[in-house]
């Protein structure tokens, strides 16, 4: 309800309903966030969806998870792809793309690209069980 009042230049009434929101559930969504459909919030406790987020479709994100800008520069925010996996604790921050079925570990802290079907995990992230690319014969 927020993204549309906040698509539809209604911001101050977005900006108090995800105020509100986040006071009661305990997860703060900001209004100019793009959300894809079957999005699962599990545990839904904690997060925190930042200015800009695009966030693909049959995205996982369990509690306590931050995704966010590093500036105020718009545009300048993480996207996440379809089926991407964000485990508890991770953090996501700045100009970065996590690709379709992509996993971030419990606790990572991300601010590189992960190309999709990797895994990030650690402080700061790094990539493992990323899948190889096709070899020809």
């Amino acid at each position: 309800m927020s993204n549309w009042l906040w698509s539809n230049q209604r911001n101050d009434l977005a900006l108090l309903l995800q105020s509100e929101s986040a006071d009661s559930l305990q997860v703060s969504i900001q209004p100019s966030a793009k959300i894809g459909t079957s999005v699962f919030l599990d545990h839904a406790t904690g997060i925190i969806v930042g200015a800009f987020v695009e966030i693909g479709d049959e995205v996982t994100i369990l509690q306590n998870v931050t995704i966010g800008r590093k500036d105020t520069r718009a545009g300048r925010a993480p996207r996440i792809g379809r089926g991407a996996l964000l485990s508890t604790g991770a953090t996501l921050l700045g100009d970065i793309g996590v690709g379709d079925f992509a996993k971030v570990g419990a606790g990572a802290v991300v601010t590189i690209d992960v190309p999709a079907g990797c895994t990030a995990v650690g402080v700061p992230a790094r990539l493992i069980n990323c899948p190889e690319e096709a070899v020809s014969a």
